[in-house]
Order: C-alpha cells, then sequence, then structure tokens
C-alpha cells in the first residue's frame, strides 16, 4: 500500500476576456489538494516466478487530500498487470502514455522543469502529451550502453476496441542516460475516431525532444514539442471544452487540426538543504483547416521552492505567472491571465 497527500493553500489572481470583449476577474483563494504533485493512493505487489521472469501488477487512485473525496471513476490513475524478462518489462491495462510525465512507464518528466497539474508551473500543460487510456500494452527495453526503447498501443475504448470508431493512440521512444547527461525521442501517432469526431476528422502526429544535464550546482532542463492534426494543447485548449481561454460565442470551439510547438526551459538547483525549481514555457499554434484563421499563444514562468522535513515528507512554497491569449475565428481576441501563489506540505507513504 502506498500513496501521497499533498494539500496546501493556494491563490490564483486571475483575469478572462472571451470572445466578445467581456472581460471577468476576480482573487480565489482557500484550501487546495494537489498544488505540486497529484494526491493518490494505491496498490502494487509482484512475485518473482522464475530467474529472469518477475510479474506484478499496480492499482492506483486519485483522491482529493482537501475533502476525502476518493475512487470517483475507481483506478483512474493506472490499473495494470505487468511481466518483466531479460527482454524488458510489459504492462497492459490503463496506463499512461511513453510520452508523459507520469504513470510507471512515462519519461518526459526526465525533462520538463514542472509536473502536469503544477499549480503554478504547466510544464507539459503547454504541450501535447498522452495522458492515460483504457487497454494499452507499454514496452520498456533493457538498457544498453546507456539506450532505453519505449513503445506503447491502445485498442481504444471498452465498445469499440481496435475498430476506426475509437482513437488508438501509438506511441515510440528512445532515451538516453548517460552520467549528467539525458536525451529524449518521442513520436506519438493517433489513428483517430472516425464516428464521433466532427467531418472527416486528421490523424495527430507528435514528436518531442528532451534534453537535461546535471552541472552539481544546477540541473538544466529542455523540452520541445511539434505537434499537427491535434483536437487539443494540454490545457490551453482542452479538447471539447474552452481550457484556460473563453471561446463561447465563438464560430468554431473544437478542433481537428491545431499545428504548432511548444517549449519549456528549466533548472533545480540544490540550495539551503532543499531545492529551487524554476522554469519558462511558451505555445504557439493555429488552425491549420481549410479557411482556419484560429491562432494563439501562450507563456509561462514560474519559480518554486521545497525543503524536505525527512525522506517522507517536505514542505514547498512557489509562484507561477501565465498569460494566453487566442485571435481569429470572427473574433478580436480571447485573453487569459493568471498570477498563482501556493504554500503546503506533501507526505509521502
Amino acid at each position: 500500500l502506498y500513496g501521497r497527500l499533498d494539500t496546501g493553500l493556494l491563490m490564483d489572481d486571475w483575469s478572462s476576456t472571451d470572445v466578445n470583449g467581456v472581460k471577468s476577474e476576480g482573487t480565489d483563494w482557500g484550501m487546495q489538494s494537489g498544488n505540486t504533485t497529484t494526491s493518490r493512493i494505491g496498490v502494487k505487489g509482484s512475485e518473482e516466478i522464475s530467474d529472469g521472469l518477475t510479474v506484478g501488477f499496480v492499482l492506483e487512485t486519485k483522491i482529493s487530500g482537501d475533502t476525502g473525496a476518493a475512487f470517483g471513476d475507481g483506478f483512474d490513475r493506472e490499473s495494470t498487470i505487468w511481466m518483466k524478462t531479460n527482454y524488458g518489462t510489459l504492462w497492459a491495462g490503463k496506463i499512461s502514455s511513453i510520452w508523459s510525465d507520469g504513470g510507471s512507464n512515462g519519461f518526459w518528466g526526465n525533462y520538463v522543469p514542472f509536473t502536469t497539474g503544477n499549480a503554478v508551473g504547466v510544464g507539459t500543460n503547454f504541450m501535447v502529451a498522452g495522458g492515460r487510456v483504457a487497454n494499452r500494452i507499454s514496452y520498456r527495453s533493457p538498457t544498453f550502453a546507456g539506450f532505453t526503447v519505449y513503445a506503447d498501443y491502445a485498442f481504444g475504448d471498452e465498445e469499440n476496441e481496435n475498430r476506426t470508431t475509437s482513437d488508438r493512440p501509438l506511441g515510440l521512444g528512445l532515451n538516453y542516460a548517460n552520467g549528467g547527461f539525458g536525451a529524449g525521442l518521442a513520436f506519438q501517432y493517433v489513428n483517430e475516431d472516425t464516428g464521433t469526431e466532427p467531418g472527416d476528422p486528421e490523424d495527430q502526429f507528435t514528436v518531442g525532444l528532451g534534453m537535461s544535464y546535471d552541472f552539481g550546482v544546477a540541473k538544466v532542463l529542455f523540452a520541445g514539442n511539434y505537434y499537427q492534426n491535434a483536437n487539443s494543447v494540454g490545457t490551453v485548449l482542452d479538447g471539447t471544452s474552452d481550457g484556460m481561454l473563453d471561446l463561447t460565442g465563438a464560430s468554431k470551439t473544437t478542433f481537428d487540426e491545431l499545428k504548432g510547438y511548444a517549449v519549456s526551459l528549466g533548472a533545480q538547483i540544490p540550495a539551503w538543504g532543499g531545492q529551487w525549481e524554476v522554469g519558462v514555457a511558451y505555445t504557439d499554434g493555429q488552425d491549420d483547416a481549410d479557411q482556419g484563421t484560429f491562432e494563439f499563444t501562450g507563456y509561462n514562468g514560474a519559480v518554486m521552492y521545497s525543503y524536505p522535513l525527512s525522506k517522507r515528507t517536505n514542505v514547498y512554497a512557489g509562484a507561477g505567472y501565465t498569460k494566453v491569449d487566442a485571435d481569429g475565428n470572427g473574433f478580436d481576441k480571447a485573453e487569459y491571465e493568471s498570477t498563482t501563489a501556493m504554500l503546503g506540505l506533501v507526505h509521502k507513504f
């Protein structure tokens, strides 16, 4: 049995301008779960069958430390059985993509300064990253001369497995680590649902590149992401919802051919017995469909300090600034701006 609780205070001073020029603003503050890392509880285990063969499982769900809510969607974070051999490790079930910073087999967190969902630093939330999906097979090879190969494939949702009426993502990745240097490359292709997507959906393609180097006094992190025919971009444009941008009233609020890029640069700096984490992120994209006029940009800057009270418990404080804007599709401009600060405690068990 394992897990973690991240609970703290969060202040968000924000403003949002919709496509009609109507501005909303406010300052929200209160108790929040998961400011720096998702609060969770899980069960895992393994059995060594023989030399070179071990079988195990992971069942993990999100919890809300401030309200006690849990198991809303069952084991929504991960539900896998896995097998490790001399030829690599294979997972089957619900698991994150290799192009993510979470789960048992995601390696992109090696190259982003803030994890997904961090309240002050958006990290991969400005990128088109692979999320958790059901019915996925995920593979990681043994490491040879510093190189590790990753691959995954998802069969789609339960009712439409391996049919054209379900999204079926495929990912390939290569990671290299040698001393203080690390580099990763990932490709993801999504054979999109042709049954419920509007019009004639275009299949999504994504490529990501990451690099890091530990200088001792600081570890520097870089990640870049190019996407084509995306339906959403992190939390900037979040699927069929608006994400950070309020596009209510625009002639088009859902997308199938978003094209653009995102980059992040950051550093992890040991200091005073703890660690500073600083980073900036930027994204620039557009609707690449015929007669598409929609364009958007976004940037974020953040800083956070974490101090360990023990091997299992740390306190943190951080602040960040985010701004996103878009225009086109018959409106002048939609904007979102936020200044955020947080203070909290993480306990892992």
